[in-house]
């Protein structure tokens, strides 16, 4: 068994590095500097707190809200990328490779939530030609037309 064989049909990461990769094409800075806000409810009850906002028996939120989601995300990949094991399907090397991939989209998923929404490509919010003021315009300028005839 070659290491490509082991990694590609083993293993969800090289899945999960080409989804990510696809999904920040836009803005692969994002993954080495993550722009994201800093809105843990961790962070929020110190502002509030330090703004005198909060009740004095409020107690801090715990770690363990912030880190279950990625655990439940690492472990329904974890569940996916092992069902092999169980036997459930053929081990054929198309059902490894489509189980490690949606494994990997699992991850991708824990991955946008921890960086948050992907980037939109470049000049998207431009208006196609010809835009729908424009249109309506001309469609008067043709009724006018078609009333002069």
């Amino acid at each position: 068994m070659g290491t490509g064989e082991l990694l590609f049909l083993y293993l969800p990461l090289p899945y999960w590095a080409a989804s990510v990769l696809l999904e920040y094409r836009h803005g692969l800075s994002r993954m080495l500097h993550p722009a994201r806000d800093s809105g843990s409810l961790r962070n929020w009850w110190d502002v509030l707190n330090h703004l005198h906002l909060l009740d004095p028996g409020t107690a801090r939120p715990g770690r363990k809200a912030e880190l279950l989601p990625y655990a439940i995300y690492l472990s329904a990949s974890m569940a996916l990328s092992l069902s092999w094991v169980l036997g459930i399907f053929p081990l054929v090397w198309y059902y490894l490779a489509l189980v490690q991939a949606l494994s990997g989209l699992v991850l991708t998923a824990a991955t946008i939530q921890y960086l948050g929404p992907p980037p939109r490509r470049p000049y998207v919010d431009v208006l196609g030609y010809p835009r729908r003021g424009s249109r309506i315009m001309h469609l008067r300028s043709r009724r006018l037309q078609e009333d002069a005839k």
